[in-house]
């Protein structure tokens, strides 16, 4: 059976498509006829390194990414890698292109370091909203080597390139995280595009500062906790009452002398009401989406 098993992986030209217990089920019906077959359990780490030897060599550095390879073809045999240099690869079909280019009133951006490879800093990820669908659809995959507004700049201006032909049509609204470097390259290639900033990535990166500064000045002290849960909640004020707020909070938290959230409120100082312009609603379109 084992040489069966070699022999049929062998035959397939695309090892991605095998189907490990399919494999062993229409193998051993086969075989069964004649004589007994091993349990799966006992040849399966064969089927899997049999599989393995089939594969691409594994990539190791950025630049042993190829330029050309038959998994870059959909399976209508259009290639979906659009660009690559030493520093990024874009992946977008065609297909993901004119949704890029049709429902352009919103573009979701955001990095991913789970399912990065290795040698690289992240997985890159645009996806829009179809309104007719009420369903979100990825646009593109890249793989960025570091996260440099330069290479952020690259990779938009390739988007915009493949989905427009050069024909300007600009998105009217991205949504992104708090990077600047993301923000400032998109504002280089599209200039008159909206900025919205992610109302879950702002929450997120707050609760990592207050666990880091003032976790039990916040926690053992209610009037501490509501005045986290007020910053964390700013986004949803009128624009111009955001700076009397800050600075109510910040006179009673100095009245109470509570220097682990004075460090958090320097913090957010510095970070957002300095950092980014929080006289525009940037968070509240998201929350129609989620």
């Amino acid at each position: 059976m084992k040489h069966k098993i070699k022999d049929e992986i062998n035959k397939h030209s695309n090892p991605f498509d095998i189907k490990r217990k399919r494999l062993y089920n229409e193998i051993s019906k086969e075989m069964g006829f004649i004589y007994p077959c091993p349990e799966y359990i006992s040849v399966k780490t064969l089927i899997l390194r049999s599989i393995n030897k089939k594969l691409p060599s594994d990539v190791t550095t950025f630049n042993e990414i190829p330029n050309e390879s038959e998994y870059y073809k959909t399976e209508r045999n259009e290639d979906f890698m659009i660009f690559k240099n030493s520093d990024l690869v874009i992946f977008q079909s065609p297909f993901q292109a004119k949704l890029f280019k049709k429902y352009n009133n919103d573009i979701f951006v955001d990095g991913t370091f789970y399912i990065a490879p290795k040698f690289s800093q992240q997985v890159f990820i645009t996806r829009t909203y179809v309104k007719e669908l009420n369903s979100f659809y990825t646009t593109s995959y890249a793989i960025l080597r570091n996260k440099k507004q330069k290479t952020y700049k690259m990779l938009f201006n390739k988007l915009k390139q493949n989905s427009n032909n050069n024909i300007i049509t600009e998105p009217k609204n991205v949504h992104c995280d708090f990077e600047k470097g993301i923000s400032k390259a998109v504002k280089k290639i599209f200039p008159n595009i909206n900025i919205k900033y992610c109302i879950w990535h702002y929450k997120n990166l707050l609760e990592i500062k207050k666990n880091e500064l003032c976790r039990n000045e916040v926690n053992d002290d209610e009037k501490i906790f509501n005045y986290y849960k007020g910053i964390s909640n700013l986004p949803f004020i009128n624009p111009e009452y955001i700076m009397d707020i800050f600075s109510l909070i910040k006179t009673k938290s100095i009245e109470k002398n509570s220097c682990q959230f004075l460090k958090f409120l320097e913090y957010f100082y510095e970070t957002y009401l300095i950092g980014y312009d929080m006289k525009i609603k940037m968070f509240i379109y998201l929350i129609k989406f989620m």
